[in-house]
Protein backbone atom coordinates (compact mmCIF):
# COMPACT_ATOMS: atom_id res chain seq x y z
CA UNK A 1 0.00 0.00 0.00
CA UNK A 2 1.06 3.57 -0.61
CA UNK A 3 1.44 6.01 2.28
CA UNK A 4 -1.82 7.66 1.26
CA UNK A 5 -3.67 4.34 1.31
CA UNK A 6 -2.21 3.41 4.69
CA UNK A 7 -3.36 6.71 6.13
CA UNK A 8 -6.78 6.25 4.56
CA UNK A 9 -7.05 2.82 6.22
CA UNK A 10 -6.10 4.32 9.57
CA UNK A 11 -8.92 6.82 9.22
CA UNK A 12 -11.29 4.04 8.15
CA UNK A 13 -10.30 2.05 11.24
CA UNK A 14 -11.03 5.06 13.45
CA UNK A 15 -14.39 5.69 11.77
CA UNK A 16 -15.43 2.07 12.18
CA UNK A 17 -13.77 1.54 15.56
CA UNK A 18 -12.05 -1.61 14.29
CA UNK A 19 -8.41 -2.79 14.30
CA UNK A 20 -6.22 -1.42 11.53
CA UNK A 21 -5.69 -4.83 9.93
CA UNK A 22 -9.46 -5.23 9.51
CA UNK A 23 -9.75 -1.80 7.88
CA UNK A 24 -6.91 -2.77 5.51
CA UNK A 25 -8.63 -6.03 4.57
CA UNK A 26 -11.89 -4.21 3.91
CA UNK A 27 -10.08 -1.60 1.81
CA UNK A 28 -8.36 -4.31 -0.24
CA UNK A 29 -11.75 -5.87 -0.99
CA UNK A 30 -13.21 -2.64 -2.27
CA UNK A 31 -15.06 -1.35 0.80
CA UNK A 32 -13.46 2.07 0.80
CA UNK A 33 -16.05 4.18 2.62
CA UNK A 34 -17.40 3.71 6.16
CA UNK A 35 -20.90 3.24 4.71
CA UNK A 36 -19.79 0.44 2.37
CA UNK A 37 -17.83 -1.24 5.14
CA UNK A 38 -20.74 -1.13 7.59
CA UNK A 39 -23.09 -2.58 4.97
CA UNK A 40 -20.64 -5.45 4.50
CA UNK A 41 -19.89 -6.06 8.18
CA UNK A 42 -23.49 -5.68 9.36
CA UNK A 43 -25.84 -6.93 6.60
CA UNK A 44 -29.50 -6.34 7.41
CA UNK A 45 -32.55 -8.40 6.42
CA UNK A 46 -34.37 -5.10 5.92
CA UNK A 47 -32.12 -4.50 2.91
CA UNK A 48 -33.33 -7.56 1.01
CA UNK A 49 -34.81 -6.62 -2.39
CA UNK A 50 -38.50 -6.87 -3.15
CA UNK A 51 -39.44 -10.47 -4.06
CA UNK A 52 -41.76 -9.19 -6.80
CA UNK A 53 -38.68 -8.04 -8.73
CA UNK A 54 -38.26 -11.70 -9.64
CA UNK A 55 -39.87 -12.24 -13.01
CA UNK A 56 -42.83 -14.60 -12.73
CA UNK A 57 -43.30 -14.03 -9.01
CA UNK A 58 -46.72 -12.37 -9.30
CA UNK A 59 -48.03 -15.25 -11.38
CA UNK A 60 -46.60 -17.81 -8.94
CA UNK A 61 -48.25 -16.08 -5.98
CA UNK A 62 -51.62 -15.97 -7.75
CA UNK A 63 -51.41 -19.70 -8.47
CA UNK A 64 -50.75 -20.38 -4.79
CA UNK A 65 -53.60 -18.12 -3.71
CA UNK A 66 -55.90 -20.04 -6.05
CA UNK A 67 -54.69 -23.30 -4.52
CA UNK A 68 -55.55 -21.94 -1.08
CA UNK A 69 -59.02 -20.80 -2.19
CA UNK A 70 -59.86 -24.00 -4.09
CA UNK A 71 -58.12 -26.37 -1.64
CA UNK A 72 -55.95 -27.83 -4.37
CA UNK A 73 -53.32 -30.37 -3.48
CA UNK A 74 -49.71 -29.29 -3.93
CA UNK A 75 -46.65 -31.37 -4.72
CA UNK A 76 -43.17 -29.92 -4.21
CA UNK A 77 -40.70 -31.51 -6.63
CA UNK A 78 -37.13 -31.06 -5.44
CA UNK A 79 -33.58 -32.16 -6.08
CA UNK A 80 -31.49 -34.64 -4.10
CA UNK A 81 -28.67 -32.31 -3.05
CA UNK A 82 -28.62 -30.02 0.00
CA UNK A 83 -29.95 -27.03 -1.95
CA UNK A 84 -32.85 -29.02 -3.37
CA UNK A 85 -33.67 -30.76 -0.09
CA UNK A 86 -33.68 -27.54 1.95
CA UNK A 87 -35.80 -25.78 -0.69
CA UNK A 88 -38.26 -28.69 -0.60
CA UNK A 89 -38.47 -28.59 3.19
CA UNK A 90 -38.88 -24.81 3.28
CA UNK A 91 -41.79 -24.71 0.85
CA UNK A 92 -43.44 -27.83 2.28
CA UNK A 93 -43.33 -26.54 5.86
CA UNK A 94 -44.49 -23.03 4.96
CA UNK A 95 -47.37 -24.09 2.70
CA UNK A 96 -48.65 -26.50 5.32
CA UNK A 97 -49.19 -23.43 7.51
CA UNK A 98 -51.83 -22.44 4.95
CA UNK A 99 -53.81 -25.57 5.87
CA UNK A 100 -53.05 -27.06 2.48
CA UNK A 101 -52.44 -30.71 1.68
CA UNK A 102 -48.80 -30.59 0.66
CA UNK A 103 -46.60 -33.53 -0.24
CA UNK A 104 -43.13 -33.60 -1.72
CA UNK A 105 -41.11 -35.71 -4.10
CA UNK A 106 -37.32 -35.84 -4.21
CA UNK A 107 -35.95 -38.09 -6.96
CA UNK A 108 -33.82 -41.11 -6.22
CA UNK A 109 -30.66 -40.36 -8.20
CA UNK A 110 -30.01 -44.10 -8.66
CA UNK A 111 -33.37 -44.89 -10.29
CA UNK A 112 -35.05 -41.60 -11.26
CA UNK A 113 -32.15 -39.48 -12.44
CA UNK A 114 -31.96 -35.71 -12.12
CA UNK A 115 -34.84 -33.27 -12.21
CA UNK A 116 -38.35 -33.57 -13.60
CA UNK A 117 -38.88 -36.83 -15.47
CA UNK A 118 -41.87 -38.19 -17.38
CA UNK A 119 -42.03 -41.33 -15.24
CA UNK A 120 -42.02 -39.46 -11.93
CA UNK A 121 -44.66 -37.03 -13.16
CA UNK A 122 -46.88 -39.95 -14.21
CA UNK A 123 -46.57 -41.53 -10.76
CA UNK A 124 -47.34 -38.28 -8.99
CA UNK A 125 -50.33 -37.50 -11.21
CA UNK A 126 -51.87 -40.86 -10.30
CA UNK A 127 -51.82 -39.94 -6.60
CA UNK A 128 -53.68 -36.62 -6.57
CA UNK A 129 -57.03 -35.33 -7.85
CA UNK A 130 -56.75 -32.78 -10.63
CA UNK A 131 -56.33 -29.89 -10.92
CA UNK A 132 -53.29 -29.91 -8.64
CA UNK A 133 -50.27 -27.66 -8.34
CA UNK A 134 -46.76 -28.94 -9.04
CA UNK A 135 -43.91 -26.70 -7.86
CA UNK A 136 -40.34 -27.50 -8.81
CA UNK A 137 -37.50 -26.26 -6.63
CA UNK A 138 -33.83 -26.18 -7.64
CA UNK A 139 -34.72 -27.84 -10.96
CA UNK A 140 -37.03 -27.58 -13.95
CA UNK A 141 -35.66 -24.66 -15.95
CA UNK A 142 -34.68 -26.93 -18.87
CA UNK A 143 -37.57 -29.42 -18.50
CA UNK A 144 -39.59 -28.17 -21.48
CA UNK A 145 -41.22 -31.47 -22.48
CA UNK A 146 -41.68 -32.62 -18.89
CA UNK A 147 -43.54 -29.46 -17.88
CA UNK A 148 -45.80 -29.76 -20.92
CA UNK A 149 -46.49 -33.39 -20.02
CA UNK A 150 -47.40 -32.44 -16.45
CA UNK A 151 -49.83 -29.81 -17.72
CA UNK A 152 -51.44 -32.32 -20.09
CA UNK A 153 -52.08 -34.55 -17.08
CA UNK A 154 -53.86 -31.73 -15.25
CA UNK A 155 -51.10 -30.10 -13.22
CA UNK A 156 -50.63 -26.39 -13.02
CA UNK A 157 -46.86 -25.92 -12.84
CA UNK A 158 -44.64 -23.40 -11.10
CA UNK A 159 -40.95 -23.74 -11.93
CA UNK A 160 -38.57 -22.24 -9.38
CA UNK A 161 -34.91 -22.70 -10.17
CA UNK A 162 -31.55 -20.94 -10.22
CA UNK A 163 -29.67 -22.93 -12.85
CA UNK A 164 -28.80 -21.56 -16.26
CA UNK A 165 -31.77 -21.62 -18.67
CA UNK A 166 -31.51 -23.45 -21.96
CA UNK A 167 -32.40 -22.10 -25.38
CA UNK A 168 -36.09 -22.70 -24.62
CA UNK A 169 -37.90 -21.92 -21.37
CA UNK A 170 -40.65 -24.30 -20.19
CA UNK A 171 -44.16 -22.98 -20.83
CA UNK A 172 -45.05 -23.38 -17.16
CA UNK A 173 -47.87 -21.41 -15.57
CA UNK A 174 -45.15 -19.46 -13.77
CA UNK A 175 -41.36 -19.51 -13.99
CA UNK A 176 -39.28 -17.92 -11.23
CA UNK A 177 -35.55 -17.88 -11.89
CA UNK A 178 -33.31 -14.81 -11.51
CA UNK A 179 -31.29 -15.92 -14.54
CA UNK A 180 -34.16 -15.96 -17.02
CA UNK A 181 -34.28 -13.25 -19.66
CA UNK A 182 -36.04 -10.07 -18.61
CA UNK A 183 -35.68 -10.67 -14.86
CA UNK A 184 -34.76 -7.43 -13.04
CA UNK A 185 -33.93 -9.00 -9.69
CA UNK A 186 -30.60 -7.45 -8.60
CA UNK A 187 -28.96 -10.72 -7.51
CA UNK A 188 -28.48 -13.43 -10.13
CA UNK A 189 -26.56 -15.66 -7.71
CA UNK A 190 -29.44 -16.98 -5.59
CA UNK A 191 -29.49 -20.64 -4.65
CA UNK A 192 -32.53 -22.81 -5.25
CA UNK A 193 -33.55 -22.46 -1.60
CA UNK A 194 -32.93 -18.71 -1.91
CA UNK A 195 -35.50 -18.51 -4.72
CA UNK A 196 -37.92 -20.55 -2.61
CA UNK A 197 -37.43 -18.16 0.31
CA UNK A 198 -38.33 -15.13 -1.81
CA UNK A 199 -41.44 -17.00 -2.99
CA UNK A 200 -42.65 -17.48 0.59
CA UNK A 201 -41.85 -13.83 1.30
CA UNK A 202 -44.14 -12.81 -1.53
CA UNK A 203 -46.89 -15.25 -0.54
CA UNK A 204 -46.83 -14.16 3.10
CA UNK A 205 -47.18 -10.50 2.12
CA UNK A 206 -50.16 -11.25 -0.11
CA UNK A 207 -51.82 -13.39 2.59
CA UNK A 208 -51.49 -10.53 5.07
CA UNK A 209 -52.94 -8.09 2.53
CA UNK A 210 -55.92 -10.42 2.04
CA UNK A 211 -56.50 -10.85 5.78
CA UNK A 212 -55.51 -14.51 6.06
CA UNK A 213 -52.89 -13.45 8.63
CA UNK A 214 -52.30 -10.27 10.56
CA UNK A 215 -48.83 -8.91 11.17
CA UNK A 216 -49.10 -10.39 14.65
CA UNK A 217 -50.15 -13.90 13.50
CA UNK A 218 -48.12 -14.25 10.29
CA UNK A 219 -45.22 -16.75 10.33
CA UNK A 220 -41.80 -15.36 11.18
CA UNK A 221 -39.75 -16.20 8.11
CA UNK A 222 -36.52 -15.91 10.08
CA UNK A 223 -37.15 -19.49 11.23
CA UNK A 224 -36.46 -20.65 7.66
CA UNK A 225 -33.11 -18.93 7.29
CA UNK A 226 -31.24 -21.92 8.71
CA UNK A 227 -32.43 -23.86 5.66
CA UNK A 228 -31.40 -21.00 3.37
CA UNK A 229 -27.92 -20.93 4.89
CA UNK A 230 -27.50 -24.69 4.56
CA UNK A 231 -28.53 -24.79 0.90
CA UNK A 232 -26.75 -21.61 -0.19
CA UNK A 233 -23.40 -22.55 1.36
CA UNK A 234 -23.58 -26.19 0.27
CA UNK A 235 -24.29 -25.17 -3.33
CA UNK A 236 -21.20 -22.92 -3.34
CA UNK A 237 -23.10 -19.75 -4.14
CA UNK A 238 -21.22 -16.46 -3.93
CA UNK A 239 -21.59 -15.09 -0.40
CA UNK A 240 -21.99 -11.48 -1.42
CA UNK A 241 -24.86 -9.01 -1.59
CA UNK A 242 -28.23 -10.74 -1.07
CA UNK A 243 -26.67 -14.11 -0.28
CA UNK A 244 -24.46 -12.54 2.38
CA UNK A 245 -27.52 -11.03 4.07
CA UNK A 246 -29.38 -14.36 3.99
CA UNK A 247 -26.48 -16.53 5.10
CA UNK A 248 -25.24 -14.18 7.83
CA UNK A 249 -28.69 -14.21 9.42
CA UNK A 250 -29.15 -17.90 8.62
CA UNK A 251 -25.97 -18.89 10.47
CA UNK A 252 -27.36 -17.19 13.57
CA UNK A 253 -30.49 -19.36 13.26
CA UNK A 254 -28.41 -22.51 12.71
CA UNK A 255 -26.37 -21.64 15.80
CA UNK A 256 -29.57 -21.29 17.86
CA UNK A 257 -30.39 -24.90 16.89
CA UNK A 258 -34.14 -24.32 17.30
CA UNK A 259 -35.08 -26.71 14.49
CA UNK A 260 -34.92 -30.25 15.96
CA UNK A 261 -33.35 -31.62 12.81
CA UNK A 262 -30.59 -29.02 12.80
CA UNK A 263 -29.96 -29.60 16.51
CA UNK A 264 -29.66 -33.36 15.96
CA UNK A 265 -27.45 -32.88 12.91
CA UNK A 266 -25.11 -30.61 14.88
CA UNK A 267 -24.98 -33.15 17.69
CA UNK A 268 -23.99 -35.97 15.35
CA UNK A 269 -21.41 -33.75 13.64
CA UNK A 270 -19.78 -32.82 16.95
CA UNK A 271 -21.00 -29.23 16.78
CA UNK A 272 -22.66 -29.47 20.16
CA UNK A 273 -22.03 -25.87 21.15
CA UNK A 274 -20.62 -22.62 19.85
CA UNK A 275 -21.16 -20.62 16.69
CA UNK A 276 -21.77 -22.55 13.46
CA UNK A 277 -19.81 -21.09 10.55
CA UNK A 278 -20.16 -21.47 6.80
CA UNK A 279 -17.13 -23.76 6.96
CA UNK A 280 -18.99 -25.95 9.49
CA UNK A 281 -21.80 -26.30 6.96
CA UNK A 282 -19.42 -27.11 4.11
CA UNK A 283 -17.42 -29.78 5.91
CA UNK A 284 -19.63 -31.15 8.68
CA UNK A 285 -23.34 -30.57 8.09
CA UNK A 286 -23.77 -30.54 4.30
CA UNK A 287 -21.84 -33.80 3.69
CA UNK A 288 -24.24 -35.65 5.97
CA UNK A 289 -27.28 -34.28 4.17
CA UNK A 290 -25.71 -34.90 0.78
CA UNK A 291 -24.74 -38.46 1.69
CA UNK A 292 -28.30 -39.78 1.70
CA UNK A 293 -29.00 -38.00 -1.57
CA UNK A 294 -25.87 -39.51 -3.12
CA UNK A 295 -26.95 -42.98 -2.02
CA UNK A 296 -30.54 -42.68 -3.21
CA UNK A 297 -32.25 -41.95 0.12
CA UNK A 298 -32.82 -38.15 0.10
CA UNK A 299 -36.19 -38.41 1.88
CA UNK A 300 -34.30 -39.22 5.09
CA UNK A 301 -32.74 -35.75 5.05
CA UNK A 302 -36.08 -34.10 4.27
CA UNK A 303 -37.72 -36.05 7.09
CA UNK A 304 -34.95 -34.91 9.44
CA UNK A 305 -35.39 -31.23 8.63
CA UNK A 306 -39.20 -31.42 8.77
CA UNK A 307 -39.19 -33.37 12.03
CA UNK A 308 -40.70 -31.62 15.07
CA UNK A 309 -39.65 -34.23 17.66
CA UNK A 310 -36.09 -34.18 18.99
CA UNK A 311 -35.94 -37.92 19.71
CA UNK A 312 -37.11 -38.83 16.22
CA UNK A 313 -34.79 -36.20 14.75
CA UNK A 314 -31.84 -37.89 16.46
CA UNK A 315 -32.83 -41.20 14.84
CA UNK A 316 -32.83 -39.54 11.41
CA UNK A 317 -29.52 -37.82 12.15
CA UNK A 318 -27.98 -41.18 13.06
CA UNK A 319 -29.17 -42.58 9.71
CA UNK A 320 -27.53 -39.64 7.93
CA UNK A 321 -24.34 -40.26 9.88
CA UNK A 322 -24.29 -43.92 8.84
CA UNK A 323 -24.90 -42.94 5.23
CA UNK A 324 -22.01 -40.50 5.41
CA UNK A 325 -19.72 -43.29 6.61
CA UNK A 326 -20.91 -45.43 3.71
CA UNK A 327 -20.27 -42.55 1.33
CA UNK A 328 -16.75 -42.12 2.67
CA UNK A 329 -16.01 -45.81 2.10
CA UNK A 330 -17.23 -45.59 -1.48
CA UNK A 331 -15.18 -42.44 -1.97
CA UNK A 332 -12.01 -44.12 -0.70
CA UNK A 333 -12.36 -46.95 -3.21
CA UNK A 334 -12.37 -44.44 -6.07
CA UNK A 335 -10.04 -41.72 -4.80
CA UNK A 336 -6.67 -43.43 -5.26
CA UNK A 337 -7.41 -44.31 -8.88
CA UNK A 338 -8.75 -40.80 -9.52
CA UNK A 339 -5.58 -39.23 -8.12
CA UNK A 340 -3.38 -41.43 -10.33
CA UNK A 341 -5.35 -40.41 -13.41
CA UNK A 342 -5.18 -36.75 -12.37
CA UNK A 343 -1.42 -36.83 -11.79
CA UNK A 344 -0.88 -38.31 -15.23
CA UNK A 345 -2.99 -35.58 -16.85
CA UNK A 346 -1.17 -32.87 -14.89
CA UNK A 347 2.15 -34.24 -16.15
CA UNK A 348 0.76 -33.96 -19.69
CA UNK A 349 0.29 -30.23 -19.10
CA UNK A 350 -3.48 -30.21 -19.11
CA UNK A 351 -5.40 -27.22 -17.79
CA UNK A 352 -8.33 -29.44 -16.74
CA UNK A 353 -9.02 -32.93 -15.45
CA UNK A 354 -11.41 -35.47 -17.00
CA UNK A 355 -11.45 -38.69 -14.99
CA UNK A 356 -13.44 -41.87 -15.43
CA UNK A 357 -14.11 -45.02 -13.41
CA UNK A 358 -16.87 -47.20 -14.79
CA UNK A 359 -17.40 -48.92 -11.45
CA UNK A 360 -17.27 -45.78 -9.30
CA UNK A 361 -20.48 -45.19 -7.40
CA UNK A 362 -22.45 -42.42 -9.14
CA UNK A 363 -23.16 -40.86 -5.76
CA UNK A 364 -19.52 -39.94 -5.16
CA UNK A 365 -18.36 -38.57 -8.54
CA UNK A 366 -19.25 -35.02 -7.52
CA UNK A 367 -17.27 -35.22 -4.32
CA UNK A 368 -14.33 -36.82 -6.14
CA UNK A 369 -14.38 -33.80 -8.47
CA UNK A 370 -14.32 -31.51 -5.42
CA UNK A 371 -11.35 -33.45 -4.02
CA UNK A 372 -9.49 -32.91 -7.28
CA UNK A 373 -10.09 -29.17 -6.99
CA UNK A 374 -8.59 -29.26 -3.48
CA UNK A 375 -5.48 -31.09 -4.66
CA UNK A 376 -4.80 -29.79 -8.13
CA UNK A 377 -6.72 -26.49 -8.43
CA UNK A 378 -7.92 -27.45 -11.91
CA UNK A 379 -11.52 -27.63 -13.18
CA UNK A 380 -12.47 -31.28 -12.84
CA UNK A 381 -15.03 -33.58 -14.46
CA UNK A 382 -15.50 -37.09 -13.05
CA UNK A 383 -17.45 -39.78 -14.92
CA UNK A 384 -18.83 -43.19 -14.10
CA UNK A 385 -20.66 -45.80 -16.16
CA UNK A 386 -24.40 -45.54 -16.64
CA UNK A 387 -26.37 -48.46 -15.22
CA UNK A 388 -28.63 -48.23 -18.29
CA UNK A 389 -25.89 -49.50 -20.64
CA UNK A 390 -27.13 -51.32 -23.74
CA UNK A 391 -25.36 -54.67 -23.37
CA UNK A 392 -26.05 -55.72 -26.96
CA UNK A 393 -24.15 -52.78 -28.41
CA UNK A 394 -21.99 -51.54 -25.52
CA UNK A 395 -19.18 -50.14 -27.65
CA UNK A 396 -21.42 -47.59 -29.32
CA UNK A 397 -24.08 -46.74 -26.76
CA UNK A 398 -22.51 -46.91 -23.31
CA UNK A 399 -23.25 -43.70 -21.49
CA UNK A 400 -20.94 -42.03 -19.03
CA UNK A 401 -22.55 -39.74 -16.48
CA UNK A 402 -20.36 -37.11 -14.91
CA UNK A 403 -20.24 -34.37 -12.35
CA UNK A 404 -17.99 -31.34 -12.56
CA UNK A 405 -16.61 -28.72 -10.21
CA UNK A 406 -14.84 -25.50 -11.13
CA UNK A 407 -12.32 -23.07 -9.69
CA UNK A 408 -12.86 -19.39 -8.90
CA UNK A 409 -12.79 -17.35 -12.09
CA UNK A 410 -13.88 -20.12 -14.46
CA UNK A 411 -17.57 -20.44 -15.35
CA UNK A 412 -18.03 -24.19 -15.80
CA UNK A 413 -21.44 -23.90 -17.45
CA UNK A 414 -20.13 -21.55 -20.15
CA UNK A 415 -17.00 -23.66 -20.58
CA UNK A 416 -19.10 -26.76 -21.28
CA UNK A 417 -21.13 -24.71 -23.75
CA UNK A 418 -17.89 -24.19 -25.65
CA UNK A 419 -17.39 -27.94 -26.19
CA UNK A 420 -20.91 -29.33 -26.40
CA UNK A 421 -20.43 -31.25 -29.66
CA UNK A 422 -19.92 -34.52 -27.78
CA UNK A 423 -22.25 -33.84 -24.84
CA UNK A 424 -25.63 -35.54 -24.88
CA UNK A 425 -27.00 -33.32 -22.13
CA UNK A 426 -25.73 -31.08 -19.35
CA UNK A 427 -26.90 -28.48 -16.88
CA UNK A 428 -25.69 -26.52 -13.90
CA UNK A 429 -24.14 -23.20 -13.05
CA UNK A 430 -20.77 -21.48 -12.82
CA UNK A 431 -19.22 -23.69 -10.16
CA UNK A 432 -20.87 -27.10 -10.68
CA UNK A 433 -22.51 -29.06 -13.47
CA UNK A 434 -23.70 -32.51 -14.46
CA UNK A 435 -23.29 -33.98 -17.91
CA UNK A 436 -23.70 -37.15 -19.99
CA UNK A 437 -21.45 -38.27 -22.85
CA UNK A 438 -21.05 -41.42 -24.90
CA UNK A 439 -18.12 -43.54 -23.76
CA UNK A 440 -16.78 -43.72 -27.31
CA UNK A 441 -16.64 -39.90 -27.42
CA UNK A 442 -14.90 -39.36 -24.09
CA UNK A 443 -11.39 -38.89 -25.50
CA UNK A 444 -12.54 -36.26 -28.00
CA UNK A 445 -14.73 -34.59 -25.41
CA UNK A 446 -11.81 -34.47 -22.96
CA UNK A 447 -9.64 -32.77 -25.58
CA UNK A 448 -12.43 -30.29 -26.44
CA UNK A 449 -13.03 -29.50 -22.78
CA UNK A 450 -9.38 -28.73 -22.15
CA UNK A 451 -9.30 -26.45 -25.19
CA UNK A 452 -12.47 -24.73 -24.01
CA UNK A 453 -10.88 -24.12 -20.60
CA UNK A 454 -7.82 -22.61 -22.27
CA UNK A 455 -10.00 -20.45 -24.52
CA UNK A 456 -12.00 -18.91 -21.69
CA UNK A 457 -10.84 -15.36 -21.09
CA UNK A 458 -9.96 -15.57 -17.43
CA UNK A 459 -7.61 -13.44 -15.43
CA UNK A 460 -6.28 -16.48 -13.62
CA UNK A 461 -7.22 -20.02 -14.61
CA UNK A 462 -4.81 -21.49 -12.07
CA UNK A 463 -4.91 -19.08 -9.16
CA UNK A 464 -1.91 -19.07 -6.89
CA UNK A 465 -2.01 -18.33 -3.19
CA UNK A 466 -3.03 -14.72 -2.69
CA UNK A 467 -1.57 -13.23 0.49
CA UNK A 468 -3.82 -10.70 2.19
CA UNK A 469 -1.38 -9.55 4.87
CA UNK A 470 2.14 -10.23 6.10
CA UNK A 471 2.24 -10.84 9.84
CA UNK A 472 4.97 -10.22 12.39
CA UNK A 473 5.72 -11.84 15.72
CA UNK A 474 4.17 -8.92 17.62
CA UNK A 475 0.78 -9.35 15.87
CA UNK A 476 -1.87 -10.80 18.19
CA UNK A 477 -3.48 -13.91 16.73
CA UNK A 478 -6.38 -13.53 19.16
CA UNK A 479 -7.11 -10.03 17.86
CA UNK A 480 -6.87 -11.26 14.28
CA UNK A 481 -9.33 -14.10 14.89
CA UNK A 482 -11.83 -11.80 16.58
CA UNK A 483 -11.60 -9.32 13.71
CA UNK A 484 -11.98 -12.04 11.10
CA UNK A 485 -15.21 -13.21 12.73
CA UNK A 486 -16.81 -9.92 11.70
CA UNK A 487 -16.01 -10.72 8.04
CA UNK A 488 -17.86 -14.03 8.17
CA UNK A 489 -19.40 -15.81 6.38
CA UNK A 490 -16.46 -16.78 4.20
CA UNK A 491 -16.90 -18.68 0.98
CA UNK A 492 -17.24 -18.16 -2.73
CA UNK A 493 -16.98 -14.42 -3.46
CA UNK A 494 -15.69 -13.64 0.04
CA UNK A 495 -12.61 -15.83 0.47
CA UNK A 496 -11.05 -16.35 3.85
CA UNK A 497 -7.98 -14.09 4.26
CA UNK A 498 -4.56 -15.69 3.95
CA UNK A 499 -1.67 -14.47 6.09
CA UNK A 500 2.07 -14.86 5.63
CA UNK A 501 4.76 -15.39 8.23
CA UNK A 502 8.27 -15.13 6.78
CA UNK A 503 11.37 -17.01 7.90
CA UNK A 504 9.77 -19.17 10.60
CA UNK A 505 10.31 -22.71 11.83
CA UNK A 506 7.79 -25.48 12.32
CA UNK A 507 8.13 -27.84 15.28
CA UNK A 508 7.00 -31.42 15.87
CA UNK A 509 6.28 -31.85 12.17
CA UNK A 510 4.63 -35.18 11.33
CA UNK A 511 2.61 -36.80 8.58
CA UNK A 512 -1.00 -37.70 9.29
CA UNK A 513 -1.93 -39.82 6.29
CA UNK A 514 -1.83 -37.27 3.44
CA UNK A 515 -1.84 -34.27 5.76
CA UNK A 516 0.88 -32.44 7.67
CA UNK A 517 0.68 -31.71 11.41
CA UNK A 518 2.94 -29.24 13.21
CA UNK A 519 3.41 -26.70 15.96
CA UNK A 520 4.25 -23.07 15.25
CA UNK A 521 5.97 -20.76 17.67
CA UNK A 522 4.42 -17.29 17.51
CA UNK A 523 5.71 -14.87 20.06
CA UNK A 524 5.50 -16.60 23.42
CA UNK A 525 2.81 -19.07 22.33
CA UNK A 526 2.83 -22.36 20.47
CA UNK A 527 0.01 -22.77 17.98
CA UNK A 528 -1.24 -26.07 16.59
CA UNK A 529 -1.27 -26.31 12.81
CA UNK A 530 -2.29 -28.60 9.98
CA UNK A 531 -1.74 -28.61 6.24
CA UNK A 532 -4.40 -30.61 4.44
CA UNK A 533 -3.06 -32.70 1.53
CA UNK A 534 0.42 -31.22 2.16
CA UNK A 535 2.31 -34.35 3.26
CA UNK A 536 4.68 -33.90 0.31
CA UNK A 537 5.97 -30.70 1.96
CA UNK A 538 7.39 -32.68 4.89
CA UNK A 539 11.03 -32.17 3.90
CA UNK A 540 10.57 -28.46 3.17
CA UNK A 541 8.86 -28.00 6.53
CA UNK A 542 11.97 -29.11 8.40
CA UNK A 543 13.90 -25.91 7.56
CA UNK A 544 13.35 -22.17 7.57
CA UNK A 545 10.12 -21.46 5.70
CA UNK A 546 7.67 -18.81 4.56
CA UNK A 547 4.26 -19.98 5.70
CA UNK A 548 0.97 -18.96 4.08
CA UNK A 549 -1.98 -19.85 6.29
CA UNK A 550 -5.53 -19.21 7.47
CA UNK A 551 -6.44 -18.66 11.10
CA UNK A 552 -9.14 -20.71 12.77
CA UNK A 553 -10.75 -20.82 16.19
CA UNK A 554 -11.59 -24.44 16.93
CA UNK A 555 -12.90 -26.44 19.85
CA UNK A 556 -10.77 -29.36 21.06
CA UNK A 557 -11.96 -31.52 23.96
CA UNK A 558 -14.29 -28.77 25.08
CA UNK A 559 -11.65 -26.03 24.96
CA UNK A 560 -11.39 -23.34 22.31
CA UNK A 561 -8.02 -22.76 20.70
CA UNK A 562 -6.51 -20.98 17.73
CA UNK A 563 -5.15 -23.12 14.92
CA UNK A 564 -3.10 -22.41 11.83
CA UNK A 565 -4.24 -24.06 8.58
CA UNK A 566 -1.35 -23.98 6.12
CA UNK A 567 -2.09 -23.27 2.46
CA UNK A 568 1.49 -22.80 1.24
CA UNK A 569 4.87 -23.87 2.59
CA UNK A 570 7.97 -22.56 0.81
CA UNK A 571 11.62 -22.57 1.79
CA UNK A 572 12.79 -19.11 2.80
CA UNK A 573 15.01 -17.63 0.10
Amino acid sequence: MSKEQVEYCRQLARDLNVPLFLAELLFQRGFVTPEEAVTFLEPQLADLPEPTLLKGMDAAVELLLTAVRDREQIIIYGDYDVDGITATVLLTDFLRKLDLEVSYHIPNRMTDGYGLTMESIDRLAAKVPMPALLISVDCGITAVKEVQHAQELGFKVIVTDHHEPGSETPAANAVVNPKQKGCTFPCKRLSGVGVAFFLVMAVRRKMVEQGFWTRETMPNLREYLDLVALGTVADVMELVEVNRILVKAGLEVVTERVRPGVWALCERAGLDDGYVTAESISFQLAPRINAVGRLGRPQLAANLLLCKDTEKAMEYALALDEANKERKALERTALDDAVLQAEEQVEQGRMSLVLVGRDWHPGVVGIIAARMIDRFQLPSLVFTGDTATNESNKVNTEMLKGSGRSIPGLNLFLTLHGCDEHIIQFGGHAMAAGMTVLAKDLAEFSKDFDQSVRAMEQEEIQPGVVIDRILHTEDSLEELVEGLFRMEPFGQGNPEPVFLLKNVKMHSVSRLREHLKFLLQHGSSQVHGIGFFMHESFETASGDIDLGFKLKKTSFRGRERIEVHAVNIAATC
